[in-house]
């Protein structure tokens, strides 16, 4: 997969890495939109080339080289950087609707399990509900799982 930007608003791009990490950079002005506008997709062009040279999974780049080279471009440098809360949201979500149909549970079971309505499992599963240490605690406990921090995987180089 290759690196990914695209704008959400004027002002806020996401990219979204090679290795499907994904950030949210956010700027004071809508200068860089413009920029992609007027000239040709500058703009992405460059911000796919510093992350495909420079990030191999180390945030701390993104302040170092990578904000270097929007100086080195002339693009509007970023004012902030953050994960994007969205996907992470969507991939638990997702894990969780997997762990619930491999152990052949309904919705409506597990919910009353957690002791929360099937509506919001059905939200917290699609990524659209942003859920508590303690509900999702819950839920992996009803899935005999527990959460805990593991490593990040990366892709394995070929």
């Amino acid at each position: 997969m290759a690196t990914k930007v695209e704008f959400l608003d004027p002002k806020r791009a996401r990219v979204e890495t090679s290795d499907g990490d994904s950030f949210i950079l956010g700027f004071n002005s809508s200068m860089n939109y413009q920029i992609e506008q007027q000239w040709d997709g500058w703009f992405t062009k460059c911000v796919v080339a510093l992350f495909e040279k420079y990030y191999k999974g180390d945030e701390n780049v993104i302040w170092g080289p990578i904000a270097a080279g929007f100086f080195k471009n002339h693009l509007n440098m970023f004012l902030w950087v953050m994960n994007d809360r969205d996907k992470e949201r969507e991939r638990i979500g997702n894990r969780i609707k997997e762990l619930r149909k491999e152990q052949e549970v309904d919705a409506k079971t597990l919910a009353q399990r957690v002791g929360i309505d099937a509506g919001n499992l059905s939200r917290i599963e699609q990524g659209k509900f942003s859920v508590g240490i303690d509900i999702l605690n819950k839920i992996a406990s009803a899935l005999n799982m527990r959460v805990d921090f593991v490593p990040q995987s990366k892709p394995e180089e070929p």
